[in-house]
């Protein structure tokens, strides 16, 4: 009556599904053997594993067992098609979901390798290429602590809910000319910004141009980075070079992955206007 008949050992070897799986598929009412005989022996036939494909795959988009069971048991062309459109949604999502966490990852990575193989408080020239920014509300010059937490806040907010933290930190647009005559103790912020993904949707975001940047890294707390700034001040005045009016700093080892703010590796620079 039947022919090819496999026994569950067999049927789990070519299948690749365990044994253990078997039974518990056939306890469930999911899949069961073609024959049970006199013996209680069970066996299967070839025939079978395109079914027992058939629910692995509808396991992997996310089916239970009792909706697999409808479907093995009801299963046409016009059913595959309203299931694989209804799941290819969210499976979309999730990829991308997934395709965002191991970018963050990597940027966090490349950050952590640079700041291993940078010189501190060491002044670079360095090209840097354009890049998309999406910035705070501006700081003012005499606010609070408690209105540039607030500022900081609401950026950070407005970035999680668009899921641009992709590994950098909130980064620090300083107002040059503000920063040289002030005679506070601690570094004043413009402006926070976050560094755009590749892909965005953002319409009123701004650029940090091309160009070649005086670059310094500076070990210590975000507030102290103002105590590298007379140096840079020196490099600037014996090179006799003209630079732009801000100063952009960005984290390469900050709370996320130092517990102390003392091993905080900031990345501090500022573009060159001309060279005379």
């Amino acid at each position: 009556m039947y022919e090819n008949l496999l026994s569950p050992n067999e049927f789990a070897n070519i299948s690749g599904i365990s044994r253990q799986t078997l039974i518990f598929y056939e306890r469930k009412n999911v899949f069961k053997p073609i024959l049970k005989n006199e013996k209680g022996f069970r066996f299967y036939s070839l025939e079978q594993l395109d079914v027992i494909v058939t629910i692995q795959g509808l396991q992997t988009i996310g089916l239970s067992l009792r909706e697999i069971q409808d479907y093995i048991e009801n299963r046409n062309a016009e059913l595959i098609y309203e299931l694989y459109s209804s799941k290819l949604i969210p499976l979309k999502q999730t990829v991308q979901k997934y395709n965002r966490m191991i970018e963050m990852m990597n940027v966090k990575l490349e950050l952590i390798k640079k700041a291993k193989s940078v010189l501190l408080d060491t002044i670079y020239l360095e090209y840097r290429p354009a890049i998309q920014i999406i910035k705070s509300k501006e700081i003012p010059l005499d606010a609070s602590d408690t209105i540039q937490y607030k500022i900081l806040g609401e950026h950070m907010e407005y970035r999680k809910v668009k899921d641009y933290s992709l590994g950098h930190a909130v980064a620090g647009i300083v107002d040059w000319k503000r920063a040289i005559e002030s005679m506070t103790d601690k570094t004043q912020y413009r402006y926070y910004y976050t560094i755009l993904p590749s892909s965005h949707e953002e319409t009123d975001y701004s650029v940090i141009e091309s160009g070649t940047y005086i670059v310094i890294y500076h070990k210590g707390p975000y507030n102290q980075t103002y105590e590298i700034y007379p140096k840079i001040i020196e490099y600037v005045n014996e090179n006799h070079f003209e630079i732009e009016s801000v100063l952009y700093e960005e984290s390469l080892i900050d709370e996320t992955t130092e517990s102390d703010p003392n091993n905080y590796i900031t990345q501090i620079s500022v573009r060159i206007k001309e060279i005379f």
